[in-house]
């Protein structure tokens, strides 16, 4: 009988452990995905199409996806050229690279606000030839207000909406149509019954501030 109980109490122990291994890493594997996305919008700049895989280049844009992170983390805006000046980079370069790790730092904020756990360390895995992200994860951090940026956009009012569909020219289903939503959504902003979300609210703006914008948002009406 006590050999039964524990026999049971061993197995629980490495049940619970097993889990345990397996929530970590789940939670190290959203963190790094949430990394990879932030960084994503830099690919272009850091990433040689011509190598396959590119791995010095990923390891470059991640690294300063960590340094961003860890900073948001902190309630930072930027990163100061001072902190910079360990590095070998001229003042062109340094200027570039504290303005991209700004930019990322704001997507993190805009993205994974809710995602508050420190970043100690990065390491490349490839993924059937493919760079991937592994990360180390560290302490949790308090929550704390998010920083203010000056250009944010104020949230569109009904009449503002109103006002953009009127000035594209559109009726209420073609500007549905545009914008991949329904009618109905569309007129419940319109009569400030709901609001859009930030994506909406963007692709609503583009169709006030940049020419041929419908256009722009790769829908074609028909004939």
């Amino acid at each position: 009988m006590s050999k039964n109980k524990d026999a049971k109490r061993k197995a629980k122990k490495l049940a619970q452990k097993a889990q345990a291994i397996q929530q970590s890493q789940a939670r190290n594997d959203r963190v790094a995905e949430a990394v990879m996305d932030i960084c994503s919008v830099l690919e272009e700049q850091y990433i040689d199409p011509e190598k396959t895989p590119d791995v010095t280049g990923y390891l470059v844009l991640w690294r300063m996806g960590r340094i961003a992170w860890n900073l948001a983390l902190r309630g930072r805006r930027d990163v100061s050229r001072t902190e910079l000046d360990a590095t070998d980079l001229d003042a062109e370069n340094k200027e570039l690279l504290a303005e991209n790790i700004s930019k990322l730092i704001r997507r993190k904020y805009e993205m994974y606000p809710q995602i508050r756990i420190k970043i100690e360390k990065i390491s490349i895995v490839l993924d059937w030839g493919k760079p991937r992200l592994k990360v180390t994860l560290g302490e949790t951090y308090k929550e704390i207000p998010i920083p203010k940026y000056d250009d944010e956009p104020k949230p569109l009012t009904p009449e503002d909406i109103l006002a953009i569909r009127k000035k594209a020219g559109l009726s209420q289903v073609k500007f549905a149509a545009a914008l991949g939503v329904s009618v109905k959504k569309v007129s419940a902003w319109e009569h400030g019954k709901a609001t859009p979300d930030e994506a909406e609210a963007e692709k609503i703006r583009r169709t006030g501030e940049i020419p041929n914008a419908i256009g722009s948002l790769g829908y074609v009406f028909p004939a």
